[in-house]
């Protein structure tokens, strides 16, 4: 019983060795390896024609495709903080009038508002003058610094800065005069003064005008949107890219839908990954009239430059970083060094005037070694 066991095992392996060598044997006649296929090809086709393009090394300026919106960095809701009369600016209030920068935008009336604060520096003038025979009586080496603001205050003009004082007596003697309390008092007024009038802070367009001049306003009331002409495009670099760019580059830009042209700059790169698209945030200045807020803009950005490369399609690129080139009447596997990879293409380096780098075609991957002639019509 032992002994037909034993053969029958040796009858189940013989089996199965017999099973594995058929497979393989039918393996090898359905799939040959590509040397095979590649003798075979030889042998039934022992010259092939090809067509092939020499490509010149230079210079290549790698290109960075980006797209992208944009938003106005230069822009400002017009609030009133006081109250009265809207009266008019250098131009009409109207949506869609540019203004340049300094240009009176509207103004407010302040006539009232004025006269009270020029009534305020009169009292303050009568207080000042009271105290000078007092200053030249007991703080005589003050007394010519006093004397001389007085003589060229102006009830009507902006109160100047007070003489410089270093006598601790006489700081105590003005202040329970009230010339401190009076001086802060009208430069607090001068400066509410000042928001009477509203100019333009940058060079720009009136986007939105909510009110028209003869209209009473009162303070925390809209009054529009002044917009200026920058405007800030942000856009997604990879890490790959990332070392071949810059602060301060310029980009050249184009709206798809205008087709206009202009040129950005790149004012920052993120140094954190945007975690929807995995790739770095870089923000690009443009300035220009015809833009607005939320359009859409697309470009490319001037990269790093490859010295002694050239720009073949990806196709001729293989896996091992070769290209067939036709060489003494046989294609020939050449070793390139890829520095960039597009969408479809990719520059590299290692190549020659010299080389006639064969144009691959579907089936093609077993020319290697076989003998071939250039077509006619190639160079």
């Amino acid at each position: 019983m032992s002994d037909r066991k034993k053969k029958n095992r040796i009858v189940a392996a013989g089996s199965a060795i017999g099973i594995i060598l058929i497979t393989i044997l039918l393996v090898g006649l359905i799939f040959p390896d590509g040397d095979s296929m590649a003798d075979d090809a030889i042998t039934k086709d022992s010259t092939r024609e090809v067509e092939v393009t020499i490509y010149e090394p230079g210079e290549i300026r790698s290109e960075i495709r980006i797209t992208g919106r944009i938003n106005s960095t230069q822009r400002i809701e017009l609030l009133s903080e006081v109250q009265g009369v809207l009266e008019g600016g250098d131009q009409p209030f109207r949506t869609g009038v540019r203004f340049s920068r300094g240009d009176l935008l509207l103004k407010i009336d302040q006539t009232e508002t004025e006269l009270e604060l020029n009534a305020q520096r009169s009292r303050f003038f009568t207080t000042l003058t009271g105290t000078l025979s007092d200053i030249k009586l007991d703080y005589p080496d003050e007394h010519e610094a006093w004397a001389e603001y007085a003589d060229q205050f102006d009830p009507e003009a902006t109160l100047p800065p007070l003489p410089d004082i270093e006598n601790r007596q006489l700081r105590l003697y003005l202040t329970t005069r009230g010339i401190f309390d009076q001086y802060f008092s009208i430069r607090g007024a001068e400066n509410r003064l000042e928001k009477y009038t509203i100019r333009a802070p940058f060079s720009g367009e009136l986007r939105e005008a909510d009110l028209t001049p003869g209209n009473l306003v009162q303070p925390g009331v809209r009054l529009g949107e002044f917009t200026g002409d920058t405007y800030e495009l942000v856009t997604f670099v990879s890490l790959r890219d990332l070392d071949f760019i810059s602060e301060g580059d310029p980009v050249e830009l184009t709206a798809p839908v205008a087709g206009d042209s202009m040129e950005g700059t790149i004012l920052r790169i993120s140094s954190s990954v945007d975690p929807d698209t995995q790739a770095f945030p870089v923000y690009i200045e443009v300035r220009d009239r015809a833009l607005r807020s939320g359009q859409y803009l697309e470009g490319s950005i001037s990269g790093k430059l490859f010295e002694n490369a050239v720009e073949i399609p990806r196709n001729l690129l293989s896996r091992s970083n070769t290209v067939l080139i036709a060489e003494d009447g046989k294609a020939t596997h050449k070793e390139v060094e890829p520095l960039l990879f597009k969408q479809e293409s990719v520059i590299v380096s290692g190549l020659t005037a010299d080389d006639k780098v064969i144009e691959l075609r579907a089936g093609s991957a077993a020319l290697a070694g076989a003998s071939v002639t250039i077509a006619e019509n190639d160079e």
